[in-house]
């Protein structure tokens, strides 16, 4: 699988692991939420650890953990299904999640400016995907009218900080 990041198109250096004792070795391992409850303990010395949130679960489930946390990892499990936005906003604006937040399912490229919008950092694509339209959506609109979970200034912001810039 392909993983987008930042503008560009990476080696996704995570994997999964299915039981603690695989979570354990080196390197970067995602497990499930389960395998998170039942180990906690275990793997909370691990750095590198991320957990797989199914699309149903409310993400106030990892607050106690998440400065244990590196990664999260929402699935989507199809492009019409929303609870992936709902789970990144809650992840970064309400909780104040740093780590990274991917997503993972059937997405189209349609939808990574608004994933990128919800606090989603990183999209996990097949492999055999073009990942120019990905790339290219995630540029498409320079301006953008609300604040939302990333870090972009509003055009009504803009708009009454652009003259002290100028006169800067």
């Amino acid at each position: 699988m392909a993983l987008i990041k930042q503008g560009r198109v990476l080696q996704d250096r995570w994997q999964t692991a299915e039981t603690a004792t695989e979570a354990l070795k080196p390197g970067a391992y995602f497990v499930s939420l389960e395998l998170w409850q039942a180990e906690r303990e275990l793997l909370r010395g691990k750095t590198a650890i991320g957990i797989t949130l199914p699309n149903d679960t409310d993400p106030e489930v990892l607050a106690p953990d998440l400065d244990r946390i590196a990664a999260v990892a929402l699935r989507f499990p199809a492009f019409t299904d929303g609870r992936g936005f709902s789970q990144a906003r809650t992840l970064r604006e309400h909780l104040g999640f740093r780590g990274e937040i991917r997503a993972e399912g059937p997405l189209i490229p349609d939808q990574h400016q608004f994933l990128l919008r919800c606090g989603v950092d990183a999209v996990v694509v097949d492999d055999a995907a073009d990942t120019g339209p990905w790339l290219a959506a995630a540029r498409r609109y320079r301006s953008v009218y609300q604040p939302a979970a990333d870090d972009r200034i509003p055009a009504y912001r803009g708009r009454h900080t652009a003259p002290q810039a100028i006169a800067s």
